[in-house]
C-alpha cells in the first residue's frame, strides 16, 4: 500500500515535472506505521506530535478571540506547535512573537 501511495504522488508529480520518474536513483518510502517503529515517539507515525485538524490549527487554537500569540492576561503569550504558523518543533511563532516583541521595545499591546 505504502509503495502506491509514493506512486500516485510521484505520478502527480510528474505531471508538473515531466521527467522526474525517470530521474529518481532511489527512493525509500516510509509509512506512518514504519515511522513509529522507528521512533516510538512519533506515536501513529504523527512527526508533529499532535493532531494537524483544523481544530488543532490557526485559527481555533489557543482561542478564536486571541491573535498574535496574545492572552488575556497582559505580557503573557502562547507559542508554540498549536500557535500559527503550525505544527512542529521549527519554533516558528516564537521568532515571530520574538520579532514583534523586538519592533515594538518589548511593548506588545
Amino acid at each position: 500500500m505504502r509503495e502506491g501511495y509514493a506512486d500516485r504522488i510521484v505520478d502527480r508529480i510528474c505531471a508538473q515535472l515531466p521527467g522526474l520518474k525517470e530521474s529518481i536513483l532511489a527512493r525509500r518510502v516510509l509509512s506512518p506505521a514504519d515511522l513509529e517503529n522507528i521512533n516510538v515517539n512519533l506515536v501513529g507515525g504523527d512527526p508533529y506530535g499532535g493532531a494537524c485538524t483544523l481544530d488543532q490549527m490557526l485559527v481555533w487554537r489557543p482561542g478564536s478571540g486571541q491573535r498574535n500569540y496574545h492572552t488575556p492576561v497582559r505580557g503573557l503569550f502562547h507559542i508554540g506547535a498549536s500557535t500559527h504558523p503550525g505544527a512542529g518543533l521549527g519554533a516558528g511563532s516564537g521568532y515571530a512573537l520574538a520579532a514583534r516583541l523586538g519592533k515594538s521595545g518589548g511593548q506588545s499591546r
